[in-house]
């Protein structure tokens, strides 16, 4: 029985629309892939290209790629067979790439050292992330004050003890041991005993700044204090990279809880992780509202959301292109691993032993950044808003009528790792450090770079925790008797007159 002409035309637009279906969404997805590695978070024509810049070039791809394969069939350009051979081959691309950046995330994984068993948390002993106080977000911006009118007095590990390590009789005697911290915080949310209110002298800063393990009287922030004879404020809040600090200053200054006109900011910034903290605008929760109403939280649409931004991070080609993709001999990745096995007992953290300074435990991510590379610290995506973050406190600087110094800390690996035996080969050159040095002074900034600064103290003793990442108490001196020296040799300048 032979079918009607309306039938047979059917059957033919339907075999028709299959392939141009199929070549549409293989190549659109080909197409998704390219935008989220190539051109997410990069700066196109005086663009920061965003995940909304992204998902409506993707779709503005798919609808120009359906009309451009039915043009194509229509006008007998392209035969059914060549579309469903080409939408063969974007489609084994598109699974291949995600092949790769999934079989590359597994060797990552495997080759990573295992974290230590057993649950610090459950253990009698105190570590020092424990004793501090909670932080909340005082407005919709991405900055935080410590919950106020707190003071804590404990002893404590270090921030690398772990309860099973104890075990090992090298870490028990050499690496881990008590300290006692008093923790004061005011009733503004800050690290002191005094109010903000007419003060001339700010340190502004992580961790470093606030004085993560060190008790409240020997912070270099109170060193300093005594040895210039000026009260300096405390506005330290750990976690935080140089866009949340100068949200943080900002804040203080425009809801005038400071008259700061002729004032002195002592802006630190720390190479170990002020690149690869948050620069958003917005804090967490606030973002997510801001973006989707709300309306979409813990739905589809919110996991399509951020799909471009982890495609970006787990593709092999954007970790090649940032300097985050490494491939280690299996002689160097065999020493490597020896030191996260501590008296048999597997570590988080690696233990390095100096002739010197004897043993310490490192941190292994400030390891690793201390081995990027200046393309790696170029290509970023968080150097341009880096870059902005040093303008905009230029004209909050030029508004407010105060002076800025840039202190440049260094991480514990730069610092300490030439002293350590079979430590890991570092980068040539601090390339975060150098970067921030050029900004300082491309924005008229003083600087004092540590780096520098802190080597004739660190070849002579440890100026970090064996069990912490942070500086102990000859650290912080070290670090106040530099700044008293830089301070006093500019006395006119940036030192307030009595």
């Amino acid at each position: 029985m032979s079918l009607s002409n309306s039938e047979h035309n059917r059957r033919n637009e339907s075999s028709a629309v299959k392939p141009i279906l199929w070549a549409t969404i293989s190549f659109g997805l080909l197409w998704a892939y390219i935008l989220c590695v190539g051109f997410l978070d990069e700066m196109i024509v005086g663009i920061n290209v965003s995940i909304i810049h992204i998902m409506v070039a993707t779709l503005g791809g798919f609808v120009f790629l359906s009309v451009l394969f039915t043009w194509a069939t229509n006008q007998s350009v392209l035969s059914n067979t060549a579309i469903r051979d080409a939408s063969l081959g974007a489609s084994t691309v598109v699974v291949g790439l995600v092949l790769l950046d999934l079989g590359y995330s597994i060797f990552l994984n495997s080759s990573q050292s295992r974290s230590a068993p057993g649950d610090r948390y459950s253990d009698v002993n105190s570590w020092i992330g424990e004793l501090y106080p909670g932080m909340y977000f005082p407005t919709e911006k991405n900055f935080r004050l410590h919950k106020p009118g707190r003071t804590i007095t404990a002893s404590h590990y270090g921030d690398m003890y772990h309860p099973t390590l104890l075990a090992s009789p090298l870490l028990s005697s050499s690496v881990f041991s008590k300290k006692h911290v008093t923790i004061s915080i005011n009733e503004e949310g800050f690290r002191e005993t005094t109010n903000l209110d007419g003060h001339k002298v700010l340190a502004l800063g992580d961790s470093f700044t606030f004085g993560w393990g060190v008790d409240q009287g020997r912070t270099w922030v109170e060193l300093l204090e005594r040895s210039i004879g000026e009260p300096i404020f405390n506005m330290g809040m750990q976690d935080s990279s140089p866009k949340q600090e100068f949200l943080l200053l900002e804040h203080v200054i425009d809801s005038q809880k400071l008259d700061f006109r002729g004032g002195v900011l002592l802006w630190m910034v720390f190479e170990g992780n002020d690149l690869i903290d948050s620069y958003d605008d917005l804090h967490p929760v606030q973002k997510s509202v801001s973006t989707s109403g709300g309306l979409f939280r813990d739905t589809i649409l919110e996991t399509l959301r951020d799909l471009p931004a982890m495609v970006r991070q787990e593709s092999v080609f954007a970790r090649f292109k940032d300097g985050r993709a490494t491939f280690s001999d299996r002689g160097e990745e065999n020493r490597t691993k020896a030191h996260y096995v501590i008296d048999g007992i597997p570590s988080p953290y690696p233990l390095y032993v100096s002739p010197q300074f004897g043993a310490k435990l490192f941190a292994s991510y400030q390891i690793k950044g201390a081995q990027r590379s200046e393309q790696y610290v170029d290509s970023h995506p968080n150097r341009l808003a880096l870059e902005k973050t040093f303008e905009r406190m230029t004209s909050l600087a030029h508004r407010a009528d105060f002076r800025v110094v840039v202190i440049i800390a260094p991480s514990g690996p730069r610092l300490h790792g030439a002293e350590f035996e079979d430590f890991p080969t570092l980068s040539e050159r601090s390339y975060f450090n150098i970067l921030i040095s050029r900004l300082a002074g491309q924005y008229g900034f003083e600087i004092v770079n540590l780096e520098e600064s802190l080597r004739p103290y660190a070849t002579k003793e440890l100026l970090h925790f064996r069990d912490d990442d942070h500086w102990n108490e000859r650290g912080h001196m070290a670090v106040a008797d530099i700044l008293s020296g830089f301070l006093r040799s500019r006395n006119a300048a940036l030192v307030i007159e009595k």
